[in-house]
């Protein structure tokens, strides 16, 4: 099968027709015909629907439509496997919400300007979903909260990690984190996600009773809350963001100490190690960068 006849089928599905799929391809309207026509003889089926103007796919074109993106996608991967210095191909990349604004932008904008050649999709999910569709096969590589443990098959590389601490409004009265967790209404980080069950546990295991008043799943949303005198919370202390917030007061939890942990994971045996090793390094560089607020992980990788 050749790959350019399944480029033709994406050309006229992206156009919505064959003589807008010649003009994107650079050929004549009846070269677009001819391959369309030689790959419906080698499958045996219709892929245009001849009987309307503009010709549209039939619902086996679409199927090829869709598997041959998907070949042309591991053809470009298999490409790739050849580069000794630049990065090719495309990657997705899972990522939780709450790296989204600081630590994600400009890792990836900095890999994309050395390997301009490289493809990025982002998806965001909680982390356990984006671990399973790492599993999957689905992402290439996800970032992560820590889990307590990793599937057989995956590996983790510890990006840096963020304290936790207590949260009030910067005019509450000062008194003992036991005090403030338990005289006050208390906003909890979702208990879907990792960092909020490791928050519960937490409280469980310290035996703190909390006037528990809202469940959300934005730690954004939570210190907003906060700040509005609305309770009292635990929240990460996130890379790249101001330590001083004149809103917020912080007061550090421990011992025993709480720690986020920001992972990196990906398959044992992906086609795409190299991206990730060059964006763990981007990634813990940035962390790095960012003041006290986090703590990078040391470069695995030298």
């Amino acid at each position: 099968m050749n790959l350019r006849f399944l480029q033709t089928v994406i050309a006229v599905s992206t156009t919505g027709s064959l003589a807008g799929a010649a003009d994107m391809l650079g050929l004549s309207h009846s070269a677009v015909s001819l391959q369309i026509k030689a790959l419906e003889d080698e499958l045996q089926i219709r892929i245009l629907d001849r009987s309307t103007r503009p010709p549209r796919l039939t619902d086996d074109g679409l199927s090829v439509l869709e598997y041959g993106e998907q070949l042309l996608k591991l053809a470009a991967d298999i490409r790739s496997i050849g580069q000794s210095d630049s990065l090719v191909g495309a990657v997705k990349i899972g990522v939780v919400p709450s790296v989204l604004v600081k630590l994600i932008p400009p890792a990836l904008a900095n890999l994309r300007l050395a390997h301009p050649k490289l493809s990025i999709d982002i998806a965001t999910g909680m982390s356990d979903d984006l671990m399973s569709d790492v599993a999957k096969r689905k992402l290439d590589f996800a970032l992560l909260t820590q889990p307590g443990m990793i599937p057989e098959g995956l590996t983790e590389s510890v990006i840096c990690e963020e304290p936790l601490d207590v949260i009030t409004a910067a005019d509450i009265p000062a008194a003992s984190t036991r005090e403030i967790l338990t005289e006050n209404p208390f906003i909890l980080f979702n208990r879907r996600t990792w960092t909020g069950q490791q928050i519960d546990h937490y409280l469980r295991s310290e035996k703190l009773q909390v006037k528990l008043a809202m469940e959300i799943d934005s730690i954004e949303a939570i210190e907003a809350l906060v700040a509005h005198g609305l309770g009292v919370s635990i929240s990460p202390r996130r890379v790249g963001f101001p330590e001083s917030d004149p809103r917020l007061r912080r007061l550090p939890i421990g011992p025993p100490f709480l720690l986020r942990r920001l992972t990196l994971v990906q398959r044992d045996r992906g086609p795409r190690k190299r991206v990730a090793k060059a964006l763990e390094r981007e990634l813990k560089r940035i962390a790095g960068q960012t003041g006290t607020t986090g703590m990078a992980a040391p470069d695995s990788h030298g």
